[in-house]
């Protein structure tokens, strides 16, 4: 139940609660628009980060997103199941990523618990892997799901329906 009166209505509580202010919903549903839909990186890649930051997070909504993209290019709930329960810090221990996938779930690690720890080392890396337009795309999807998740989790919105929610990803 969320920390702040919430209207009763229908839709998820979440809804009702980004709607109890329009404005600040549109923002964050063109940032997350710009992050799933308008980007270059492959889903299944952008899937891992997000997945790390929720588990950085704690956010119970996060956790319980999934995204159908990502599940087309190989990430199904067993792998995403490995994402979430690998501690922080230890993504390069899951089999199958690819180096870029390995890299952004360190990235994203670090950048959710610890930004200052992304080192020369570790961008020389990821410039190695990755374009300038990428690692924009990646550091964006990072700040808006670390900023999104605390939200959730510090206005105490829980996931609250049976199901996975779907990711907001154009066809």
């Amino acid at each position: 139940m969320a920390r702040i009166d919430v209207p009763d209505g229908r839709g998820l509580e979440r809804e009702r609660l980004l709607m109890m202010q329009p404005d600040v919903a549109i923002g964050m549903g063109a940032f997350a628009q710009a992050v799933y839909e308008k980007t270059s990186l492959p889903p299944r890649l952008r899937e891992i980060a997000r997945l790390r930051v929720a588990v950085a997070n704690g956010c119970p909504v996060c956790l319980n997103t999934r995204s159908p993209k990502a599940e087309a290019e190989g990430l199904d709930e067993a792998g995403v199941q490995e994402v979430i329960a690998c501690s922080i810090g230890t993504v390069p221990a899951i089999d199958g990523l690819t180096e870029r996938e390995r890299l952004a779930g360190e990235f994203a690690d670090r950048f959710a618990t610890d930004h200052h720890s992304i080192d020369d080392s570790l961008m020389r890396e990821i410039k190695a892997q990755f374009t300038a337009v990428e690692i924009i795309e990646l550091a964006a999807l990072c700040a808006m799901t670390v900023g999104n998740g605390r939200f959730m989790t510090v206005l105490g919105i829980e996931a609250d329906d049976d199901g996975f929610y779907l990711l907001p990803e154009g066809d």
